[in-house]
């Protein structure tokens, strides 16, 4: 059955799509390496369960669970053993398996899924992201771990935005290149306060700036060392979204851009939840959206890109690049970011437990012709495996 579905559902859908959901902007393609399409079966499925919110994968693994215990009421045991001991053994057994899932999901590492843009002009890059600087984040997460992280998965410019703490992207930062276009570069931002707004990134502030900042990541009166206020980007998942107010908007930090897409899972919560909520306010406040990886130093997959057209950043110095990044957010240029995302379940309130249905339709549809192949291999493989067991068991008891 499952391999009618690959066949039939392959190429059905894009692995990437716009920001609202619809086909990817021109040019730009998700690259797959050689090693995440041999892994096609265990890359994807990962990726999945990296890009779900709280609540689908709860219910993601709820009817997993139900379809286990189905199974079991459905079947008859052919060792005698009783109908609660074998419930009790499906159950245990599947939140063994949903376990060591999730954390091979964070802590295993493995090849990325990547994004390709076809104009050298075009910039790829992550507004929000942390190391091991910042107190939640994964502690083995270092500044060259992000790096790694943020160039494996395609991007060219990413902030590094801590709380409240500048040594991450200090020690981030000597490894970039003289000028943009010769490897990665980091860029140094800080995720700190404002009044009932829970949290927000300042672009363009360094280690030099702690004095303009409180304890909390509040900004003070003075001067950065940048020579004007930051750019400042209110992030989700945020409780106080509504005081993003056109009073706020006129006060310090002046903010100039709004999270659309945070990979958090209760980041994409919220974005399922109340996107009409956040373009609204967008909107009214002429904010620009932006996506982010939130990255912590967990998991190896990417929820969506920020493109940017930057005629001749390749030539430039990552100072000169972070200046011209941050213009169009200070000019309200609301259509100079574009976002490109992974595709991902929407499903939220009352779809939410048919999250995965709507996983594999999407899972399979968009498989590429070379992984269709190699999940055939994988189904007709451990069919086989499975197969030569059961064969294996009789004869086993007849020798006994």
């Amino acid at each position: 059955m499952l391999s009618l579905l690959v066949i039939v559902l392959t190429g059905r859908a894009s692995s990437i799509v716009d920001t609202f959901d619809k086909a990817p902007p021109a040019g730009t393609s998700l690259n797959l390496p050689p090693g995440y399409v041999a892994m096609s079966p265990v890359s994807r499925t990962f990726d999945l369960l990296s890009l779900l919110s709280v609540p689908q994968t709860v219910w993601l693994f709820a009817v997993a669970a139900l379809i286990v215990v189905a199974q079991i009421l459905l079947t008859r045991s052919a060792k005698g053993r009783s109908l609660w001991v074998r419930l009790i053994f499906g159950v245990v057994g599947t939140i063994a398996v949903i376990a060591v899932l999730e954390a091979a999901v964070i802590l295993l590492p493995r090849p990325m899924a990547n994004l390709r843009v076809a104009d050298p002009q075009t910039l790829r890059i992550d507004f929000h992201s942390h190391t091991n600087a910042s107190r939640d984040a994964n502690q083995r997460s270092t500044p060259a771990d992000n790096r790694e992280w943020h160039a494996s998965g395609g991007f060219d410019v990413a902030y590094i935005s801590d709380h409240v703490k500048f040594g991450g992207a200090a020690e981030a930062m000597r490894s970039n290149p003289a000028k943009a276009g010769q490897g990665f570069t980091t860029l140094s931002a800080v995720e700190g306060r404002y009044h009932r707004i829970l949290s927000t990134i300042m672009l363009g502030l360094t280690q030099a700036d702690t004095t303009v900042l409180d304890s909390k990541g509040h900004l003070l009166p003075g001067t950065p060392s940048i020579g004007q206020t930051p750019v400042t980007i209110v992030t989700i998942p945020n409780g106080n979204i509504d005081s993003v107010t056109t009073e706020s908007l006129d006060s310090l930090p002046h903010f100039t851009g709004i999270e659309l897409v945070d990979a958090a899972p209760r980041g994409l919560g919220q974005l399922d939840r109340e996107e009409p909520r956040i373009r609204g306010i967008a909107s009214n406040g002429h904010l620009m959206l932006v996506s982010a990886s939130n990255n912590h130093g967990w998991g190896r997959t990417v929820a969506a890109w920020n493109l940017m057209t930057i005629p001749g950043w390749r030539d430039m110095s990552p100072d000169s690049l972070s200046k011209l990044i941050e213009k169009p957010f200070r000019e309200r240029q609301t259509d100079a970011v574009t976002i490109v995302k992974r595709l991902r379940p929407r499903a939220h309130g009352l779809l939410v437990p048919f999250t995965l249905p709507i996983a594999l339709a999407q899972t399979l549809g968009s498989l590429s012709l070379a992984e269709r192949g190699v999940w055939l291999v994988w189904i007709w493989g451990v069919t086989l495996i499975a197969m030569l067991l059961r064969r294996r068991k009789p004869a086993a008891s007849r020798t006994a």
